[in-house]
């Protein structure tokens, strides 16, 4: 029988629980010149997610979450592959002023959050840590975000 996940995403996290952990040459912002002209999202969408979802809804909703997510990103001065838990919760702020918790988590949290699992796992990208996590153990309205997904389980 698989084992359940824990509940709690400092858990799900690897070496490094916040950003201030992560060695600065580590850290996403020491990438952006290798990130500047290209849409890691775009290459997400469509070499991995939406050959597994296909449905004209899902792809919308997605689009437009990421859509939402880079312009947050570029308003931020930083590309949308190299966020930090900051980010993730000014973003989750702004989305939580006119949608319900369950919205953003749905429509929103789980695609982002899919995106940099994504990035994490993959050799060819510079990603050692999950900043959607890392923002739901050390900021309060990110963390509201995961608990609606825990809830949800």
């Amino acid at each position: 029988m698989p084992r359940e996940l824990s509940e709690d995403p400092k858990d799900r996290l690897g070496v490094y629980k916040r950003l201030e952990e992560v060695p600065s040459r580590y850290r996403l912002n020491q990438h952006a010149a290798a990130y500047r002209d290209k849409d890691v999202w775009e290459t997400f969408l469509e070499d991995h997610l939406f050959p597994q979802y296909s449905s004209d809804r899902y792809r919308q909703d997605t689009c437009r979450a990421g859509q939402l997510w880079k312009e947050h990103m570029a308003d931020r001065g930083r590309h949308h592959a190299l966020a930090t838990p900051a980010d993730v919760d000014q973003w989750c702020k702004s989305l939580l002023d006119r949608r319900n918790v369950r919205t953003v988590y749905n429509h929103y949290w789980v695609r982002l959050e899919r995106f940099y699992s994504w990035l994490l796992a993959r050799t060819d990208h510079p990603h050692v840590y999950q900043p959607f996590l890392m923002a739901a153990v050390e900021y309060d309205t990110a963390g509201r975000i995961w608990d609606a997904k825990v809830s949800s389980r």
